[in-house]
């Protein structure tokens, strides 16, 4: 009867213990809302500035911003708003990124009009998605999603060599590579002028 009733008591701990919910696990802010804390331009900009609870980065010059923090399996994601003064206006959202001084290398989640969401390999080769035969898919998946003269949230999943970017919830590149699996966030401004802005940038581990 003791043997019975510490077996009972077992299997029922176990049917608890598979009901139970995993601990939620914590993002990371990589923007405090305040400050520019955390971050390092690797060339000369016009403005790198905390206000109003926005990142914003003005740059007459091509130039990325640098995150100490460093990952390699996560998911990152931020809401982004682009000026629309300055026709073909070009940013990015860098992640995997390395190298100590300069334009780093890695890969970038493209954020402007015309291949928002595509993801392209700095130092890499150039475009990874959409790469040769996969343009039609791009197109299709990205059609509509961008509006310019809004907030446009993006979102990117890495899990060891595999690749994926969203554009306001929605899927649009898929890619595998490896040659940079572990790396620094980075945003980014083409140069010629205008501010992009950032707010709720942070990430989570996985």
């Amino acid at each position: 009867m003791k043997t019975l009733s510490l077996s009972l008591s077992f299997f029922v701990s176990a049917i608890l213990s598979l009901g139970a919910k995993e601990p939620a696990k914590a993002w990371i802010p990589l923007f405090d809302g305040k400050t520019t804390q955390g971050w390092t331009p690797r060339a000369k900009v016009e403005s790198f500035e905390a206000k109003d609870g926005e990142l914003r980065l003005f740059s007459k010059v091509n130039v990325w911003v640098v995150s100490d923090l460093k990952m390699a399996d996560f998911e990152v994601e931020t809401e982004v708003k682009i000026p629309l003064d300055y026709k073909g206006f070009n940013s990015g959202l860098g992640f995997r990124l390395v190298g100590d001084k300069g334009k780093p290398k890695g890969y970038q989640c493209e954020i402007d009009q015309s291949k928002p969401g595509a993801v392209y390999g700095i130092g890499m080769g150039g475009w990874l998605y959409p790469a040769k035969g996969k343009e039609a898919e791009y197109k299709e998946r990205a059609k509509g999603l961008f509006k310019p003269s809004e907030w446009n949230k993006f979102r990117v999943v890495c899990k060891g060599p595999s690749i994926k970017t969203f554009l306001n919830g929605k899927l649009v590149a898929e890619v595998e590579h490896k040659q940079s699996l572990k790396g620094s966030f980075g945003i980014q401004h083409h140069g010629k002028g205008g501010t992009v802005a950032f707010r709720n940038l942070r990430a989570l581990k996985l």
